[in-house]
């Protein structure tokens, strides 16, 4: 354990160092199980549009803008709501948004026209938004250095198991409820997160360390993890970079002569990722059906793309944890280059591997993206930073759908659409030689 000289007890060092608790680990589970629902959600908007299309006779592209309206809320979360978590903590933002997120997924199950699906969705993105970076940035303010990135990727591999779970549940919702049953059963989870949160989690120990070093909460959080040190001598010491105060929370910092290279490489691959991945997520379901797959194979062979994502997130994760993390990208994206290119070649059960692939080199290194968007930034702009990785990835997130559906209105097959996916796919990997190689886990 860290003391210095004057007998201070550095908390960073000190969460680092010892055994995890089971506070720790319930911090852990709590923000895998938002990653969870939120998967989920992002996911059964794409699974309910041949069914709801198929129910209102309309043609499937004319839910472009509802596919599109969950990632601009999510811009719009992360973008203007999510860096209050740097002011407020974590813990607050996590509960609100859990509780929106429930409440405006419900509300969903009661669209009766596409705008209403856009209205819905858009409110219920803006929560999300919200969600994922603080959810992030709590945990890695509680979890161990030397698990960090295993522990960060597996959170949000939830996210890919979320979305995979959907997948295969879907049919069986759908056959039972109808499509509305499943924005309800969406809705309900994140409710009671929120509440679970609301009553067994504390506010992050570090960031109540820098903001508000007087807390009362601090010695019951401190004795919870650690109960024979004596509140007092714990500070959050270790050396950490200057951020200049007016832009502590704000682009600025982000993009200051600190973290501006960092940044903006970040930004550029986490974005051309993003938007691989959302016409992927969005749209496969509709491909591969009008490909001549039936629509039970079609949802799950899009869901496949989410559990190559959660096996190829924890491999990457473990080449992370290495020091191997740039080749382990380039690899990633120059597979995913190839299954894209080649899949009309594919037979039909290859095709099956090629879509997990896929999976693994867009949905999973987007996972280890995530986990390094929170090393790339100390504690008083962790938010921040991992919101406007989300702002920009989502930006070209959001063009994905409506990109792809007028691909579909143009003519161009669904095979063609894929090969064409295969040139941001190119630009990520070019992108990840370009990666710091040095990780700062704050």
């Amino acid at each position: 354990m860290a003391v210095s000289a004057e007998g201070a007890i550095d908390l960073s060092r000190l969460l680092d160092e010892r055994a995890i608790s089971p506070l720790q680990v319930l911090v852990a589970i709590l923000s895998g199980l938002i990653m969870l629902v939120d998967g989920y959600d992002i996911q059964v908007m794409a699974l309910a549009v041949p069914a709801v299309a198929k129910q209102w006779s309309i043609a499937p592209s004319h839910f472009g803008l509802a596919l599109s309206a969950a990632l601009a809320g999510l811009s719009v979360g992360a973008a203007f709501i999510a860096p209050l978590g740097d002011r407020w903590g974590r813990r607050a933002l996590l509960i609100s948004a859990m509780l929106v997120v429930g409440a405006t997924t419900i509300a969903t199950s009661t669209a009766a026209s596409p705008m209403q699906f856009v209205a819905w969705r858009f409110a219920t993105g803006v929560a999300l938004g919200v969600s994922i970076p603080n959810c992030n940035a709590w945990t890695a303010e509680y979890v161990p250095l030397r698990s960090r990135a295993t522990i960060l990727v597996v959170m949000n591999a939830a996210i890919s198991t979320g979305a995979f779970c959907a997948g295969f549940v879907a049919p069986v919702i759908f056959a039972r409820w109808d499509w509305r049953g499943a924005f309800v059963i969406g809705g309900l989870s994140p409710l009671l997160i929120g509440f679970a949160i609301l009553a067994t989690a504390p506010e992050s120990l570090k960031f109540l360390a820098l903001r508000r070093p007087d807390d009362p909460r601090i010695p019951r959080i401190l004795a919870r993890i650690a109960p024979d040190i004596d509140p007092a001598r714990a500070s959050l010491g270790g050396s950490r970079p200057a951020v200049a105060p007016r832009a502590r929370w704000s682009l600025v910092a982000l993009l200051g002569p600190i973290y501006r290279r960092r940044t903006l490489v970040l930004w550029t691959v986490v974005g051309l990722n993003l938007f691989t991945m959302y016409v992927l997520i969005s749209w496969l379901p509709t491909l591969l059906q009008a490909d001549g797959w039936s629509l039970d194979n079609a949802q799950r062979g899009a869901v496949l793309i989410q559990a190559g994502g959660v096996i190829g997130g924890i491999l990457l994760s473990l080449f992370v944890n290495r020091g191997r993390t740039i080749p382990a990208l380039v690899t990633a994206f120059t597979v995913t280059v190839a299954c894209l290119a080649l899949f009309r070649f594919t037979s039909a059960t290859m095709s099956w591997v090629f879509i997990a692939l896929m999976g693994a080199g867009t949905s999973g290194t987007q996972l280890a993206l995530n986990a390094l968007s929170t090393a790339y930034y100390p504690p008083a702009i962790k938010a921040s930073g991992m919101s406007w990785a989300g702002v920009i990835g989502n930006a070209a997130a959001f063009l994905a759908p409506v990109a792809a559906a007028a691909e579909m209105n143009a003519g161009i097959s669904p095979v063609n659409i894929l090969a064409l996916l295969a040139i941001p796919a190119f630009a990520c990997a070019a992108g990840a030689t370009l990666m710091r190689t040095e990780w700062q886990w704050n």
